[in-house]
């Protein structure tokens, strides 16, 4: 079922039972009213009879018959009877084709105990009454039905039955009017979130107004989920055009050396010198290819990583020997402060390899870069989490190149002579992303480039 067909079916059901409630409401207050005022009416009439019959001197029963017979139009069925202290009728009047209504045993009793009892018997109405005088006890029973309060109560029960009905039909199409105007906010949604495509990811919902209704953040809820696919789709288009690039030029290099050579006998010098460069290409193919592989690995999440307990320290002590290798003049200088007495502000929570992968790619570039090849590291520690900073002496950063350095085969353009295809910080990037930490970088004074790494320690690391 739709929304707007629940929305219409639960309005008018609310509407619905809120008509009902009233309706009932007004009736059953309505006949509580006639009936009090009946009875107070026939009270009165009891009294007033056994008054004339008792104290007025020159009353006796026949006229006082002949007064109750002159007030019939105010009474219908009528009946009035009194009884003496013993229960012997002393008075009795009925209108014509009337049946009387006597005490029996039970309502006199009744009465004793609380000197009024008020009783209906089919349509009608009855009170009984105990009257005092000269210590003398009667009991009055008066009888009659109230034709004019069961009309007006039979005109307002159709005024409230139509009115019932109207109420469910206006409830019915005012729902389907509001309903329609909820909903359509949300047809316009659905509307523009069909007409989006991976070919035409530039198209956003409208949003209109300035209201905060739930609606509107929807909408730039959804504006802001197809930024973020916009911008992986483009970052997926400009790595999947870098890397075949990047992967088609040593072949390429490979395919056309190798075509040349096998078009004639060479030497053996000119095949050492063939293979050589043949041999360097398939290095940089083969180092491209592992980073591609290591960018693939670290593009997912902590989940799809194997996480161990990783003492920090431990990961950057074995820097200076291994960039060594990588070039005789590397040097790394180590600073660690505040060095904790606790080892659990030493401890994080990730993956050995990658996380060493990380600070190595970011530490080679800052040998790479600076002016005499030498990165500083400093190693802070805090409560919840440990920073590493890694400075150079090199060019440093073009400031509009600081949000573009972290994309894949991005080199800027003091970079363009050194060899690399520019994934380091990219991977590097990823991997501290997934170690739930993050990576900045500053300028470095007076000169170079500052790379700032935070992660969490192990005891405050957030699955």
């Amino acid at each position: 079922m739709k929304i707007k067909n629940r929305i219409t079916i639960l309005f008018t059901a609310v509407v619905t039972l809120i008509l009902l409630l009233l309706c009932c409401s007004i009736f059953y207050i309505s006949s509580i009213n006639r009936q009090d005022q009946f009875r107070e009416r026939l009270k009165n009439r009891a009294l007033t009879t056994v008054g004339l019959l008792i104290k007025v001197s020159g009353i006796n029963k026949d006229l006082l018959r002949r007064i109750d017979e002159a007030t019939q139009i105010s009474l219908s069925q009528k009946s009035v009877i009194v009884y003496d202290y013993n229960g012997n009728a002393l008075y009795v009047y009925t209108d014509e084709n009337t049946i009387p209504v006597e005490a029996t045993t039970d309502i006199l009793k009744r009465v004793e105990k609380g000197n009024e009892y008020a009783f209906h018997e089919g349509k009608k109405d009855i009170v009984a009454i105990q009257y005092n005088d000269s210590n003398q006890k009667y009991i009055v029973l008066a009888a009659a039905y109230d034709k004019d309060g069961y009309n007006v109560l039979q005109k307002l029960k159709i005024a409230l039955l139509f009115s019932f009905f109207s109420g469910i039909i206006i409830s019915f199409l005012s729902g389907i009017f509001f309903s329609n105007r909820l909903v359509y906010p949300i047809k316009k949604i659905i509307s523009d979130v069909k007409e989006i495509s991976s070919q035409n990811l530039s198209r956003r919902i409208e949003v209109k107004g300035k209201t905060k209704d739930e609606l509107n953040e929807l909408s730039s809820t959804f504006n802001d989920l197809l930024n973020r696919l916009q911008e992986s789709f483009n970052m997926q288009s400009r790595f999947i055009a870098n890397a075949s690039h990047e992967l088609s030029t040593p072949l390429m290099s490979i395919s056309s050396q190798l075509e040349i050579t096998l078009q004639k006998e060479r030497n053996t010098e000119e095949y050492n010198n063939v293979l050589t460069s043949v041999f360097e290409d398939v290095q940089n193919l083969t180092q491209l290819t592992r980073s591609l592989l290591e960018i693939a690995k670290a593009s997912g999440t902590s989940k799809g990583s194997e996480l161990t307990m990783i003492r920090v320290d431990e990961i950057i002590m074995k820097l200076p020997s291994d960039l060594r290798l990588i070039n005789p003049n590397y040097f790394v200088e180590m600073n660690f402060e505040n060095f904790p007495d606790n080892e659990n502000l030493l401890m994080v929570f990730g993956n050995s390899d990658l996380l060493y992968s990380a600070i190595k790619n970011i530490t080679i570039n800052a040998c790479k870069y600076s002016d005499n090849h030498i990165a500083n590291i400093r190693l802070c520690f805090f409560t919840k989490e440990l920073e590493i900073s890694i400075d150079d002496n090199g060019p440093g950063i073009k400031k509009d190149e600081l949000d573009l350095i972290f994309q894949p085969f991005y080199r800027g353009v003091d970079a363009v002579d050194n060899q690399g295809f520019g994934l380091g910080l990219s991977l590097a990037a990823k991997i501290i992303q997934i170690h739930k930490g993050t990576l900045e970088v500053q300028k470095n004074s007076p000169k170079g480039s500052r790379f700032i790494i935070s992660i969490p320690v192990a005891n405050h690391y957030v699955v």
